[in-house]
């Protein structure tokens, strides 16, 4: 029986992990009060790779700025859990990088911006497989020189089950917009998906990806500051993310063990949204509401994701381990001596 349980366990979580949300999240029916910002100072030497630091994304003087670390590789193991049942399903490779400023990978832009300048991107890589059912997930953030678009998300699903969906953000038409498109059948030849027409919306400045929020719990760490709150966007729908500081601990993983801190990823609904319920929002790869973040005390280099993830009527725990890396900050190292028992 035990075995069955596990089974179905995989083959749901295989679907839900790399497929993550297909409709579009909500959040809690709670409006966030009103604060004054103030400019955000970010001390980069924790995230130095042999003392040079990380390609740094330019968010405002009141947001805090995205670092992307120049060639980072972190290798993770996806397990869940439902009551006594639990099995590893796949894994999660996050690879971070820099490269020259390419103009013909941009849309709608003049042919003189951001020449000569450089375009820092995040990757996020999931992948599984169970019996006949196979997924693998690919996101990618490009955050570029450029008014038009300034980031570029792309999402691409294939395998037993193939979708792709693109979101531009930045300045267009003197305002911050979005645009937003997916593929489907509708439309296509058979057994073929073709790209729909894109859909455009004004956003919020400062509004961030879903892969580049997660990245911003480094700048929280080194900022400082006990909790950072910003606009992010997922597909067509606005959320205003709250990152904040939890717990210190020593957390175990396979790649050693850690002084972690627990950084706390809370959705909330932005002003002006559609109320929507808060259970139905899903975060990176599938996980449900709040998204628990431990990470290195004094890099902010993820060490375990841990969350819920919906599969039919019921909640199964998911824990995100760290197994392997490379290219991370001086500084990122496990504990050398065991920690004493907790």
């Amino acid at each position: 029986m035990l075995i069955q349980q596990r089974s179905l366990l995989a083959l749901t979580l295989l679907g839900t992990l790399t497929v993550g949300a297909q409709d579009d999240g909500a959040t809690p029916d709670v409006e966030q009060p009103v604060k004054v910002p103030t400019p955000v100072v970010i001390d980069m030497k924790p995230a130095e790779v042999d003392g040079v630091s990380p390609f740094v994304v330019d968010r405002g003087k009141f947001n805090a700025a995205l670092l992307v670390p120049l060639d980072e590789h972190l290798e993770f193991g996806i397990h869940v859990s439902l009551g006594p049942a639990g099995a590893t399903v796949g894994t999660v490779n996050l690879d971070t990088g820099v490269e020259h400023f390419q103009k013909s990978l941009v849309l709608f832009a003049p042919s003189d911006e951001g020449e000569g300048s450089k375009t820092g991107w995040l990757r996020a890589k999931a992948k599984g497989s169970y019996l006949w059912y196979d997924l693998k997930t690919i996101l990618d953030a490009r955050y570029l020189p450029k008014k038009w678009p300034s980031i570029s998300y792309f999402y691409r699903q294939s395998g037993s089950e193939n979708r792709r969906r693109e979101s531009l953000f930045g300045e267009r038409e003197g305002r911050q917009q979005t645009s937003y498109r997916r593929d489907s059948s509708n439309g296509a030849p058979a057994g073929e998906r073709i790209w729909q027409p894109a859909e455009f919306r004004d956003i919020p400045e400062g509004c961030i990806d879903m892969l580049g929020a997660v990245y911003l719990s480094r700048s929280l760490l080194l900022s400082g500051r006990d909790e950072l709150s910003f606009p992010l966007l997922d597909k067509k729908t606005l959320w205003r993310l709250t990152l904040r500081k939890g717990e210190s601990k020593v957390v175990d993983v396979p790649a050693g063990r850690f002084n972690a801190i627990e950084i706390i990823l809370d959705p909330a609904t932005y002003p002006g949204e559609p109320k929507k319920e808060s259970e139905k929002f899903e975060g990176l790869f599938g996980i449900k509401g709040s998204i628990h973040l431990w990470v290195d005390e004094l890099t902010g280099v993820p060490v375990r994701i841990a969350g819920t993830i919906p599969a039919g009527p019921v909640d199964i725990d998911c824990d995100i381990y760290l197994e392997k890396y490379s290219g991370t900050p001086t500084l990122f190292k496990p504990l050398e001596e065991p920690a004493e028992d907790e």
